[in-house]
């Protein structure tokens, strides 16, 4: 699944990130309310993981407001809250799931798979895109059936290509999505990336370059 990770403790939420991808999902992350309803806008997520406790507009405020423009994503909230009102607070403005802190790593990532299997069909396991095959369980890489050894931002950037097939990513949504940093974006690392890939898999080529946009692996 698209998820997006709300949360300002940086620590905790690369921690989620990391666990999240280890889970065969697709996670981004935001550390602010106003940074999560303008992502919200923007993309298709499957589920958000949302903190209360946000600086400037905090969570319940950043899921009133989505239920408000009728963004009907599914919401697992975080809080160090435990108190009762507060949980009904969170569900009575939308959430689907409440998961207080401190909460240990498993448990939020079966929350995610429960909810996952709760509002729709459990996210494909393999990847495809022409005769290249990407499993997400086993986080292998094969073309015609021949392993293609890749390193860990390589292959998390070639899952977000993957995963929406199609559509063009800009140099700047790829740092942010493999490499998780939210300013002075470093794209000529995105291009030097790209290269790799491009060599280790081979040809035909499958990355196409969007001349001044990005990148895409064709649909």
């Amino acid at each position: 699944m698209h998820v997006l990770v709300v949360d300002d403790e940086a620590r905790l939420t690369r921690h989620v990130v990391s666990a999240l991808t280890e889970a065969g999902h697709d996670p981004i992350a935001v550390h602010d309310g106003e940074a999560a309803l303008r992502k919200a806008a923007e993309t298709n997520f499957d589920l958000i993981v949302l903190d209360v406790g946000l600086p400037g507009v905090d969570g319940f405020q950043v899921l009133k407001r989505l239920r408000a423009q009728h963004i009907m994503t599914r919401v697992l909230m975080l809080t160090a809250r435990g108190e009762l009102n507060d949980r009904l607070t969170g569900l009575q403005l939308g959430a689907d799931d409440y998961l207080p802190k401190p909460f240990a790593m498993q448990e939020l990532v079966a929350r995610v798979r429960a909810l996952g299997r709760r509002f729709a069909e459990e996210p494909a396991l393999v990847l495809r895109a022409g005769n290249l095959t990407l499993n997400l369980a086993e986080q292998v890489v094969q073309r015609d059936g021949k392993s293609i050894d890749l390193s860990t931002r390589e292959l998390t950037l070639l899952r977000v290509l993957m995963r929406e097939p199609g559509r063009v990513f800009t140099r700047t949504e790829l740092c942010e999505r493999v490499w998780e940093r939210e300013h002075e974006y470093d794209t000529k690392l995105v291009e030097v990336f790209v290269g790799r890939l491009r060599k280790k898999i081979g040809q035909p080529p499958l990355i196409e370059t969007v001349r001044h946009i990005g990148y895409t692996i064709p649909a």
